[in-house]
């Protein structure tokens, strides 16, 4: 049976991303590990390490933008929350027989499958789940370089700043 295995990420959606990312870095003491931008849904966004654990920080200053109508509408907080499930295929298939709606438009991508549950099933807040191929993207630095080269790889997508941690 396909299960979640652990919590990869919050995400929290920011009116002003550099304050975000000063508050996360310079007060509380993350480290950047990169900077990113999604073309198709117009928002840019970071990702800070807090020892194992990831924040993602984003915002979008295009007011057609489903992240600026969520700012607009409730103000900064979490967004989502992505979860590592063991076997992306068979959890959406079981979800999807519960009845559970699920975004499958980038379970295509066959290395870097994800789907997105609403937040009636979510509890108030999305879930992504993440399947990643070959290995999750998570607070090591080859982590970093794996979501890295989505960002790279995926046309919709485009890598601002790379993996900023230490090897």
């Amino acid at each position: 049976m396909a299960k979640i295995t652990s919590i990869n990420h919050i995400a929290f959606a920011v009116k002003n991303l550099n304050e975000s990312l000063h508050n996360a870095i310079e007060v509380l003491g993350g480290e950047l590990m990169m900077k990113f931008e999604s073309l198709e849904d117009k928002y840019e966004g970071a990702c800070v390490k807090f020892g194992t654990s990831i924040m993602s920080f984003i915002t979008s200053y295009d007011p057609e933008s489903f992240i600026y109508k969520y700012v607009e509408k409730h103000g900064n907080g979490i967004q989502h929350i992505g979860l590592e499930i063991d076997n992306i295929e068979q959890y959406v298939n079981d979800l999807e027989k519960k009845g559970v709606k699920v975004d499958t438009t980038e379970m295509s991508d066959k290395k870097f499958p994800e789907s997105l549950v609403g937040p009636k099933t979510g509890n108030g807040v999305v879930l992504q789940l993440t399947g990643w191929k070959e290995g999750p993207f998570d607070a090591t630095y080859e982590g970093c370089d794996r979501l890295c080269e989505k960002y790279t790889q995926n046309p919709k997508l485009k890598l601002i700043v790379g993996n900023q941690l230490k090897k």
